[in-house]
Order: C-alpha cells, then sequence, then structure tokens
C-alpha cells in the first residue's frame, strides 16, 4: 500500500512544531525555577541532612553519644526557622514529622522496642529517601557538567561537531515521542472511526517512527563520548552494555589491561591489645 507523504507532511509538521514548541520553549522557564529551587535545597537541606544522617548511622559510636547526635539533629530541623521545607517533598516530610514524633515518644518512655522501631526507620526508611533526593537534585544541577568540562578543552571546530551531534541526537529521541504519539492517536482514532485524521495516516506515522528510530541508532556512536559522560552510573555506556552482554570478556579486559602494583602501598598498622610504650 502506498502513502502519499506529501499530502500528511502539513498535519505531521504542525503538530510536531507544537510539541516541540512546548518542550523547548514553554518547558524552559519552569526548568530555570526548578534549577533554582535544587539547588537551594541542596545546599540548605538536602546535603546537610544526608550527610549528618550518613555520619551518625556509619560512626561506631557508643549508645550514649549516638542517642546525643540524634537529639542533635531532631532539634536542628524542627526549630521555628527550620528550612526543612525545601526538601520540597511531602512524602519525605511526612516521614520525617512520623520518626520525630516516634523519637520523642521513645525519649519519654525510653522503651527499648520504640528505640528499635525509631532506628530502624531511620536508617532504613528517613535516610535511604533523603540520599535519593540528594543523587536525584545532585544529578539535575551536574548532569552536564563533566560535558561542558569537556566540550570547554576542545578546539572550536571540534566544539561545534560534538555540540551539533548533540543536538542532532536528542532532537531524534525527542521525535520518537513525538512519532510514538502520533502512532498512538491515529491508530485509536482510525479503531473507533472518529475519521480526525486521514483513514492511512497512522500508516504515516509509523513510517516517521521507523525513520525517527533508524537516524537515533545511527547517531549513537557519534554520541557515545555524550552519553558515557551525561551518564548516572560510574561505569560508562559501552562498560554497561559489555558488562550485561559478556562479563567474562570485560573481566579478562580488565585484568588484562590493569596491573595492580602494591610495592608502594604503605605497610598496615598492626594493633596490639597492650601497645609498647
Amino acid at each position: 500500500m502506498e502513502i502519499d507523504i506529501t499530502k500528511y507532511l502539513p498535519v505531521a509538521a504542525a503538530i510536531l512544531s507544537a510539541t516541540l514548541g512546548y518542550i523547548f520553549g514553554i518547558r524552559t522557564k519552569k526548568n530555570e525555577r526548578l534549577v533554582q529551587f535544587t539547588q537551594e535545597n541542596v545546599k540548605e537541606v538536602f546535603s546537610p541532612m544526608y550527610h549528618e544522617m550518613k555520619r551518625i548511622i556509619e560512626n561506631p559510636l557508643i549508645p550514649k553519644n549516638r542517642e546525643l547526635m540524634l537529639d542533635t539533629f531532631f532539634e536542628r530541623y524542627l526549630v521555628n526557622n527550620t528550612p526543612v521545607y525545601k526538601l520540597g517533598n511531602l512524602e519525605l516530610l511526612d516521614t520525617f514529622y512520623e520518626l520525630s514524633e516516634k523519637y520523642r515518644h521513645f525519649k519519654l518512655s525510653r522503651d527499648e522496642d520504640i528505640w528499635k522501631e525509631v532506628w530502624w526507620d531511620f536508617e532504613n526508611n528517613l535516610f535511604c529517601k533523603v540520599k535519593e533526593g540528594y543523587r536525584n537534585s545532585t544529578n539535575l544541577l551536574y548532569s552536564e557538567f563533566t560535558w561542558e568540562q569537556y566540550t570547554q578543552t576542545k578546539p572550536y571546530w571540534m566544539k561545534f561537531y560534538l555540540e551539533s551531534m548533540k543536538f542532532l541526537f536528542e532532537t531524534a529521541k525527542g521525535l520518537n515521542i513525538v512519532s510514538l504519539l502520533l502512532v498512538y492517536f491515529s491508530g485509536c482514532f482510525k479503531i473507533f472511526r472518529l475519521g480526525l485524521f486521514p483513514s492511512d495516516f497512522w500508516l504515516f506515522s509509523l513510517l516517521i517512527l521507523v525513520l525517527s528510530i533508524v537516524v537515533t541508532l545511527i547517531l549513537i556512536p557519534f554520541n557515545m563520548q555524550y552519553i558515557t559522560l551525561t551518564s548516572n552510573s560510574k561505569q560508562s555506556f559501552f562498560r554497561r552494555v559489555v558488562k550485561k552482554a559478556a562479563p567474562k570478556i570485560l573481566t579478562k579486559w580488565d585484568n588484562f589491561l590493569i596491573n595492580k602494583d602494591y610495592n608502594d602501598v604503605p605497610k598496615m598498622y598492626k594493633k596490639r591489645f597492650l601497645e609498647d610504650k
């Protein structure tokens, strides 16, 4: 079945321009506000709270000192001018306030069962949520930080090439979403015979989707550095793919390349029960 692409181009262009206009235009101001708020909550709440909780959990403290640190923690974030609201997450705020109330009951009752519940919630509930929020906020602020550092050190012609490849890659990914939506809605309208689109418009949308996916796959090798530097993972995109597909080969490759030399490692301190004076 032949598809007359020319008669669908105006409709597709209108939908595409409206969608991309929303993505790159209207959301720009919202993103700027989001970045501003995220900078504030990382600096004033997430980072201090996360590192204080991490210190309480990981340090081998005696019970008295641990409880004193918990006292300080809750007192700091329950004062009148507390910045805890900048966490910006009602679920996380509810978790914090519920735990603070439970800790207050423990301080009054000195009940060991309540203490066990308090500590479990502190370590496995509140801390996990604060850690997740801290990582997400930090990633939002610095997701392209390494990439920008990388491009700024390159000559202008290389910088132009890298930024052009990035723009094409991101545009292709956006086009994938738009095309998928076109296929979905045109297919639904065809099934329910609503007649909003021409009868074979969904075939045209499917064709555009296939072409955009092919273009995206072609652009991946040209954007490997961008994908790697903007990834959340500690490992590169290539290493994650190889590790999943052929982990044994990756292990052999690492053993071949990495030669661990322990000659320069300082001697370990051999602690004795009775130290020599």
